[in-house]
Order: structure tokens, then C-alpha cells, then sequence
């Protein structure tokens, strides 16, 4: 079949290529526009837009997918199957019109649970231990089409997002060919999703970030896996901004207070600070601006300034 895929960020990269080794036909790449970055502001493609040029593919990156002159390029390719994988842009009924069997879509949960934007985050969030990954047919209504095939995944106990995220579209890889089998029958419909038993997920905010030390230690570790990289975890000491690179929560009773810290000379050399309920130990952070420090230089830096050595939310 014709295949045209849309996708934008790294993680989606395991799919794309798994539709280009297929026998299907890959006959076109739709990713997010270039958009400046770095100090310098200089306009960079997104890694698939980037990888399908350097291959050779076309690649179209519409400002908007309701764009009337990308919805003609789109007729001309004649395609049958659109996939999507984190793209990034809400498609019209136009656009669903047009590819002539299906458009389906890679979602990384167990649909109907965590429908939206940000199902990874949201399962670290709920502190599963297991999560999956969907192939739905995509329909105007969000995450609701009926499911392809899906698939489960174990969740190691210290993974972040962002690597839960690339592992999750791996498994992805295999789905999608499994559901462009199944789509070869022109009269396969999928499984419908129980709707009553759907959950959705919230759109992440910078000031999600800043930590809650009146929370629990291991919700705070939950934030903090499911926030990383962006937009991260993050404390103030003396008005400067602190990211936490590298934390683990300790469930045993502690002496510090919510946001109060110290420095731990054993072996681990770690910053203890107080939560709500036991401790997060911090191995690595950074000031803004910084580069990433262990915690014994950080302590240097810290424990000549007047007390009390707390984090605060300002």
C-alpha cells in the first residue's frame, strides 16, 4: 500500500523506519515546520523532516494541516493509509477523507486509558508499573477510533519519560506493520473502545516543574520521571533557580522539613531534602545557566551562606 507518514520528534524515528524496510510504499514524509532554536535562533527541521530529506523522501511541512494547498499535494499522492505518530497537529475531516483505506495513528497507552497529548507522563504520573502502546484507526474524535492492535510494556522502575517515550514507539515499529496486515483486508473495522472506561490526559505546563516538597517523596520522584526532560524538576535556594538532574525518593522517616536539605558525607555523598513524607536524595543539579554539578560541589558552593538551607517556590 501507499503510505504516507507524519511524525515530528526523534522518538517516532523506529516507525517511519520500520514502513521504509517494509514492502509498502513510503511515498511521502509530513512533519512540523522548521522553527528556530538555540541561542542563535536558528531555524532547525525536526528530526524526521530532517532524516526524510537527508533519504531522499518527500517531505511536506505545512504550517497548518488544514493548509488547502498541502490538502491538494496531499490528493496527489494517492495514498492508502496515513500514519501518525506524534505529529503535532490536529487533522480535518478533510484531511481524513483523503487517504483511501485508513488513517491510523501510534499511541503510546493501553487505550481508552490516557487519551491526549500526554499519555507517557501521565502513566509515570499515576505510578503504573506497566503501560503499551496503541494502533487506532483516527477519527475526529480524540483517541477514539477503534484499536488495531495493542500491545503491553513492563515500566523499569527509574525509567523517564523521555526514554519510556522512545521505547514505547519501538514497540510501536512492530504494531504498525502488524496493523498494516490487518488493514490489507478491506473490510477489517478494528475493536471498538469502551468509552465509559476512558481517562485523558492534561497538558503539561513549565511551572509543573516546580516541586511540591509538601508532596511525598515518591510523588515527587513520579514528577520528576515523568517531567524529564521538559519542562524538568525544579527548586529556587537564595532566588536562584535549581533544576534536579538526578534524584531517587527515600520512604524512611526523616528530621528535615519540607524543602530543608543537608549534605550526606557517606559513600553516596548525596543532598537529603525533607519532603512530606520521607526524603529525595539528589545526586546531580544544576544552577540556571550552569552545567550539571554533583552535589558535593554544590554543598561547597552552599554551606559558607547563612541558613536555613531550604528550597522555596520563589
Amino acid at each position: 500500500m501507499k503510505v504516507v507518514f507524519l511524525g515530528s520528534p526523534e522518538e517516532v524515528m523506529e516507525p517511519l523506519k520500520a514502513i521504509i524496510s517494509s514492502t509498502h510504499d513510503l511515498v511521502a514524509v509530513v512533519s512540523q515546520p522548521a522553527r528556530p532554536a538555540g541561542r542563535k535562533r536558528k531555524l532547525l527541521d525536526p528530526p524526521i523532516a530532517e532524516f526524510a530529506k537527508q533519504s531522499g523522501i518527500k517531505t511536506l511541512q505545512p504550517v497548518k494541516a488544514s493548509d488547502p494547498e498541502f490538502l491538494a499535494e496531499l490528493r496527489e499522492l494517492d495514498c492508502d493509509v496515513a500514519i501518525t505518530a506524534a505529529y503535532g497537529q490536529i487533522l480535518t475531516d478533510e484531511f481524513l477523507a483523503i487517504p483511501k483505506r485508513a488513517t491510523i495513528n501510534i499511541h503510546p497507552s493501553m487505550l481508552p486509558a490516557y487519551r491526549g497529548a500526554t499519555p507517557v507522563p501521565a502513566a509515570l504520573l499515576g505510578g503504573l508499573t506497566e503501560t503499551g502502546v496503541s494502533v487506532l484507526f483516527t477519527e475526529k474524535k480524540l483517541d477514539a477510533g477503534n484499536i488495531i492492535v495493542q500491545r503491553t510494556f513492563q515500566i523499569p522502575p527509574e525509567m523517564k519519560a523521555d526514554v519510556l517515550t522512545k521505547a514505547l514507539f519501538q514497540v510501536g515499529a512492530d504494531l504498525v506493520l502488524e496493523a498494516m496486515t490487518k488493514l490489507e483486508d478491506q473490510s477489517y473495522l478494528g475493536e471498538p473502545q469502551a468509552d465509559n472506561l476512558a481517562t485523558f490526559c492534561k497538558k503539561i505546563k513549565k511551572n509543573d516543574g516546580l516541586c511540591d516538597w509538601s508532596l511525598s517523596a515518591v510523588e515527587i520522584e513520579r514528577r520528576f520521571r515523568a517531567y524529564f526532560p521538559w519542562p524538568g524538576c525544579f527548586s529556587f535556594f537564595s532566588g536562584q533557580l535549581i533544576h534536579l538532574l538526578d534524584i531517587n525518593a527515600s520512604t524512611e522517616e526523616t528530621d528535615l522539613a519540607p524543602g530543608v536539605f543537608c549534605f550526606d558525607k557517606s559513600a553516596d555523598r548525596q543532598l537529603r531534602i525533607g519532603t512530606g513524607d520521607g526524603e529525595i536524595r539528589v545526586l546531580v543539579l544544576k544552577k540556571a545557566g550552569g552545567k550539571p554539578i554533583d552535589a558535593s560541589s554544590f554543598w561547597n558552593g552552599t554551606k559558607n551562606l547563612d541558613g536555613p538551607y531550604e528550597f522555596s517556590n520563589e
